[in-house]
Parts: C-alpha cells; structure tokens; sequence
C-alpha cells in the first residue's frame, strides 16, 4: 500500500472513528432545584379515594440551572412545595422504572406500568408547554399517573374519573409516539434517610418525593457538516499524497 493510500485509509478511519464515538453521562446527576412553581390554570384540587383530598394535581414546574422544567409527580404520598428549592438528582429511564418499581406487579405488568406512567408524562408535558391543558385536564394527567401506579386509586368526581380513564386508555399509544419523536424520560428524585440516589422507590417509606420528565429529542448531527468534514478529509488527503509524489 502507497504512503498515499495509507494517508487516506489513517484520516478515514479517523473520521469515522470521531463520527462513531458516543457520548457518555452519568446516570445519576446532582441538580439544584429552585422556584418550585405550578399551573393553576393547567391544574386543581381533586378528591381521590383511599388518598383524600389533594391540594393541587397538574404540571409542575421546577426551574434548573435557568430553565423551567415541567415535571410530573408519581409520589402521592409526599409533598413538594411552591416556591421551594432543594437539591435533586437526575437519573435516566432505567433509574425512573426503578423508581415506579412495584413489587406485587409481574415483569409485564411492571413493564406496562412503567410506560404507561411515561406516555402519559410525555403527553400532558407536550400539551403543558403550549398552554393546552385546562386546569381540569392538567389534573386528569396527573391522577392518571397516580392511578396508573397505585391500583385501586380513583376520583370521587365520576366525571373527572371518566376523563382519568380515557387518558389512560391512550397511554400506551402517547408513549409510542414518544418514541417515535425521539423523546426519553427520566426521574428527579430527593431521596431521604440516606438512600442513595437511583436506590429508591415510591413506596418506601423513608424518602421525600420523586418526579418524572421528559428529555426533549436530541437534534441530529445535520449531514451537511458531516458530508463537508468527509471532503475536508479526502482533500486532506490528496493533498499529502501530491506533495508526496510532487517531491520524488
């Protein structure tokens, strides 16, 4: 093989090899959380049953590093507050199942819990950002993940309860085209009495409260640096290997 030939197998391989590379994070991430807000016009009190009456159900709003993050609660039983800040950790879509883990549940079971929960996240979070939710159906959204988790859990309001069902029902389809969008999910979670981030669930009983959201899509790498990157390598290139015969 010419000097030339190797030249240009070497840059190749090295473009490939820096297109191919992947990006690598950490699974669980410490984050700040601060002006813990809500949306009384994409959410309201409702009345479950065993729960009993809850102050607010619908989108929360968590700001982080800046920017306000639509957050969903899938812990009934604890409480966050408006205007609160706290420290948080960010864990991914396996760190959020694990969080939603159900003992009494079957692996399927399990498994459609947990994407049930995330469809519907996906959806009241797409609607949420652009003020499309009322304040009845932004709380239809969060029951609906309650109840998705906690079975036996239902509105005392039977027509609320009927819109809960309705969305629930769609669930599955919400999280397929959450897929299908690029979209993946994970969980803010404050654990307390020394768990360890990514260790919890929402029944333990020692804990303070756990969040799922949405990742917006990442942007795919557009192809017209990529094709200009390859021609700067190929040019590259052909430039050493003239120079090379130019020289002899």
């Amino acid at each position: 093989m010419s000097n030339r030939t190797n030249c240009i197998a070497t840059l190749t391989l090295m473009g490939l090899a820096l297109c191919a590379a992947p990006a690598t994070a950490d699974t669980i991430t410490p984050v700040s959380v601060s002006n813990v807000q809500v949306d009384w016009s994409q959410g309201e009190g409702t009345t479950t049953t065993p729960a009993g009456s809850i102050y607010y159900a619908g989108p929360i709003v968590f700001t982080i590093a800046g920017t306000p993050t639509i957050v969903w609660c899938d812990d009934l039983y604890n409480d966050v507050y408006i205007g609160s800040s706290d420290q948080y950790y960010e864990t991914d879509a396996k760190d959020a199942n694990a969080y939603l883990y159900n003992s009494s549940l079957t692996e399927s079971e399990q498994t459609t819990v947990d994407q049930d929960v995330a469809g519907l996240a996906y959806k009241g979070t797409i609607l949420a950002e652009a003020d499309g939710l009322t304040s009845t159906t932004g709380a239809e959204y969060q029951v609906a993940i309650w109840e998705v988790e906690y079975p036996g859990l239902t509105d005392t309001d039977s027509t609320f309860q009927s819109g809960v069902n309705g969305l629930i029902g769609q669930a599955s389809a919400d999280y397929s085209a959450m897929l299908a969008g690029g979209y993946t999910y994970g969980e803010l979670e404050s654990p307390g009495c020394g768990r360890a981030p990514g260790s919890i669930t929402y029944t333990n009983g020692c804990q303070t409260q756990g969040q799922i959201f949405v990742h917006d899509p990442v942007p795919e790498p557009s192809s017209l640096p990529m094709l200009l990157a390859g021609l700067g390598l190929i040019g590259g290139a052909f430039y050493f290997g003239r120079k090379k015969v130019l020289a002899s």
